[in-house]
């Protein structure tokens, strides 16, 4: 049977290790990592590293400790009658005393005592995710399905969820190393966002306001004898009064369009001009054919003159 011991953690020291293991009357020291070996000392070799200058170092760095070759883990399988010798085991659920057979089936999960408390528990162990029974009736088995490895390692974080109809959120808070308490806090995170949007649009409102050069002022409540003001309520309670005052506009008025003056000018007066005759083609007409032209006559009826 299991004893539980709950102040040990991987966080505590190799010298607190050694002085539970006397307190607990227990030959061995068992170490579940979360990845990789189990790490068995006996208690000889922890009051030897305790004496070479590991006292300080916390027990989740053993293994970084093994491959320095500070010391060298023991194979339980090489111990007889396993069942019946006690150890001191820590894993990042916590802490325990049993049998050190347990050292050769580590994947099973040790649960505290008070595990099954109307209280959503959920347990990180070796990668992987438990819900106590009260978690599984709240929100259903779904959450088993995250890899715990992959969890952030805080006291407090929120994680997401796919669901039938629609996404969830829920916060774990640390318990104690490797267990968390549960909520559904996706309701209470849209509201959240739902109040962060709106306080944006305000905010953006007022600022337009201020650039337009307006002022506003908020008030617990109604201004009297004001038309100014809006009522701000949020989910139907009234959380205040805005007022506000605009600059009045002066009223403009549009310049007519200038006449455009235009001078009316006359005619100009069409010059008729006779035709020059070219000296080049005055020159290029003989006397002979000169006298015809200014008596009327053709070539040919002077030339039938002549011969009569």
């Amino acid at each position: 049977m299991a004893e539980g011991v709950t102040s040990l953690t991987p966080e505590s020291t190799l010298l607190y290790f050694l002085r539970t293991l006397f307190e607990t009357d227990c030959e061995y020291a068992v170490y579940i990592p979360e990845a990789g070996d189990v790490i068995i000392l006996s208690k000889g070799q922890l009051v030897s590293m305790v004496e070479r200058n590991c006292a300080d170092s916390m027990i989740k760095t053993l293994p970084q400790l093994s491959e320095r070759n500070i010391f060298r883990p023991i194979n339980p399988e090489e111990i007889e009658y396993p069942n019946e010798i006690r150890a001191l085991y820590v894993r990042n659920t916590g802490s325990f005393v049993n049998n050190l057979e347990t050292a050769l089936y580590p994947d099973e999960i040790h649960f505290p005592e008070w595990w099954n408390a109307p209280v959503p528990f959920a347990m990180c162990s070796r990668g992987i995710l438990k819900l106590n029974d009260t978690a599984v009736k709240m929100f259903g088995t779904g959450l088993e399905k995250l890899n715990a490895n992959e969890l952030p390692e805080r006291d407090e974080f929120i994680v997401k969820v796919d669901g039938v109809n629609e996404a969830r959120l829920m916060a774990f808070k640390k318990l104690r190393s490797g267990i968390f308490t549960i909520d559904d806090c996706t309701d209470d995170l849209n509201d959240a966002q739902d109040m962060t949007w709106w306080a944006a649009v305000g905010r953006t409102w007022v600022k337009e306001i201020e650039t337009q050069g307006g002022k506003w002022q908020r008030l617990e409540t109604p201004p009297e004898g004001k038309k100014t003001f809006r009522a701000c309520e949020w989910q139907g309670e009234i959380q205040g009064y805005l007022n506000i005052e605009m600059p009045k506009r002066k009223k403009t008025q549009t310049p007519k369009p200038a006449k455009i003056e235009t001078q009316n000018f006359e005619p100009e007066q069409e010059i008729k001009t006779e035709p020059e005759i070219k000296e080049d083609i005055v020159g290029s007409i003989g006397p002979q054919a000169m006298a015809l032209l200014a008596a009327g006559q053709t070539r040919e009826e002077n030339l039938y003159d002549g011969q009569i």
